[in-house]
């Protein structure tokens, strides 16, 4: 299979630049993973133990789970809550209450509490994607990635190649040029939205193509 670089270049004509290459799939890892299904990103996610709590800066998350020691530590679902809920999910008169049979988490300032505390070693678990991908330019697949979204991956880095070349056009006051290239980028960002509905999602809101698109 041709490296990442290959297939962009495939598309926008050489770029010259390896370096912004690999950090445009990596943004596209990003971009591209929220448009996934989550039934899909379960298949390739990740899990990892804590205990109470752990940073997800870098993380897409899907569940989380706590292990009810009164239930021979099988792992149950935890209710996500709302920071504002802190105290309530200490009180059993309200039904927020966690216990450790319908255990609850809080995400806060991108930190996941569980709740109730833990009451032993690493017995909660989150269930997520790594957003922050390192993809290298002279690979040809991207780790822990479902294999058909990749495309849609290499198609955002081209549009961001080529979104340079019209800007790099526009500075030299190469009219023509930075025209073709517009005409190009717009094929391009219509083959990346296209990629986009192909995932299996339903309806892609509107909005967050446009807020994606550069």
């Amino acid at each position: 299979m041709a490296t990442f670089q290959v297939q962009v270049e495939d598309l926008t004509g050489s770029i010259g630049d390896t370096a912004a290459i690999s950090s445009w799939l990596q943004d596209g890892c990003k971009a591209v993973v929220g448009f996934i299904s989550k039934n899909r990103l379960e298949q390739v996610a990740s899990n990892t133990n804590f205990t109470d709590s752990i940073d997800i800066e870098s993380m897409k998350v899907l569940s989380v789970l706590r292990k009810d020691a009164n239930n021979s530590n099988r792992y149950m679902p935890c209710r996500e809550l709302k920071p504002s809920q802190m105290g309530r999910v200490h009180d059993s008169a309200y039904m927020e209450y966690a216990s450790t049979s319908d255990p609850a988490y809080i995400i806060h300032n991108q930190v996941i509490n569980t709740f109730p505390e833990s009451s032993a070693s690493n017995d909660s678990r989150v269930v997520s994607i790594n957003t922050d991908i390192t993809v290298l330019h002279g690979a040809t697949n991207i780790d822990n990635f479902p294999d058909e979204v990749e495309y849609a991956v290499t198609l955002y880095a081209a549009r961001q190649a080529i979104e340079r070349k019209v800007s790099d056009a526009n500075v030299d006051e190469d009219i023509e040029m930075a025209a073709s290239y517009s005409n190009q980028y717009a094929i391009v960002d219509a083959q990346y939205k296209e990629a986009l509905q192909l995932l299996g999602v339903e309806e892609i809101d509107e909005r967050k193509l446009q807020k994606d698109a550069r």
